[in-house]
């Protein structure tokens, strides 16, 4: 089946990747004549379901997604004063979105550092749980998306959480499906890095960010690409 429109998803590491015509070239390598980008800086993995679910249901033509999952701590509230973001509604992640500025009327920084508290409290012991979740909801998408003529690609992107919980019986259905590049045990930024591809510079006005977790230097996707392309043909994703 032919696919007509490429679109990748996830958040500031799939974003970039978008801005430096990655998914382009990407497309064009595949046969794909359009590609688009839905990724967001700061998106938790559960925006990342819903948007790409959301798109699909809206696509008439096979669709094939490529998803980078990020990091599984991240989380998402409906707090947002979007009056004319009909597709991500009043969804944000405000601890690390706080940039949009944009939260509902007396939503403040004080209110996030709450939730931030208490979420970090829940989250000690629950990883395991956590990452079940997220495979069953991505295992939902996955069939849904299959069932509607669409393909999908999953890879991690840089959080080294997952790898310490994978060998786990509970996310056993991550192992041996070829949507899951490695099972989730594939770290594309890291890997790229590994491969010698530069990492971006920020400049002196933000934090240190060691090199395995920077993004990529825009415009060198050749390598990433490469490989994409030759699981995707290997594995007959599409």
């Amino acid at each position: 089946m032919p696919y007509h429109n490429l679109v990748v998803n996830g958040d500031s590491y799939m974003e970039a990747y978008a801005k430096g015509k990655g998914h382009t070239d990407l497309a064009n390598r595949l046969g794909i004549a359009q590609s688009h980008s839905l990724a967001i800086g700061g998106g938790a993995n559960s925006r990342l379901i819903r948007t790409t679910l959301k798109h699909s249901y809206a696509s008439s033509q096979p669709t094939f997604y490529i998803l980078g999952i990020g990091f599984i701590s991240r989380w998402e509230v409906a707090i947002l004063d979007a009056k004319d973001n009909a597709f991500e509604g009043r969804w944000t992640n405000p601890q690390n979105q706080d940039y949009m500025d944009q939260w509902q009327y007396g939503w403040t920084k004080k209110h996030t550092q709450q939730l931030v508290d208490l979420k970090l409290m829940a989250d000690v012991f629950s990883i395991p749980d956590r990452l079940e979740d997220l495979m069953y909801s991505l295992l939902s998408l996955t069939d849904s998306l299959h069932s509607r003529g669409h393909k999908i690609l999953i890879y991690q992107q840089a959080d080294n959480i997952y790898q310490q919980f994978l060998d786990h019986p509970r996310l056993a259905l991550l192992k041996n499906n070829p949507v899951f590049i490695d099972g989730l045990n594939w770290q594309a930024v890291p890997w790229q890095l590994g491969q010698g591809v530069p990492p971006m510079s920020y400049g002196m006005e933000i934090h240190y960010v060691p090199d395995n977790l920077r993004h990529p230097a825009s415009g060198h996707h050749n390598v990433l690409n490469t490989f994409l392309v030759d699981y995707i043909k290997q594995h007959q994703i599409i």
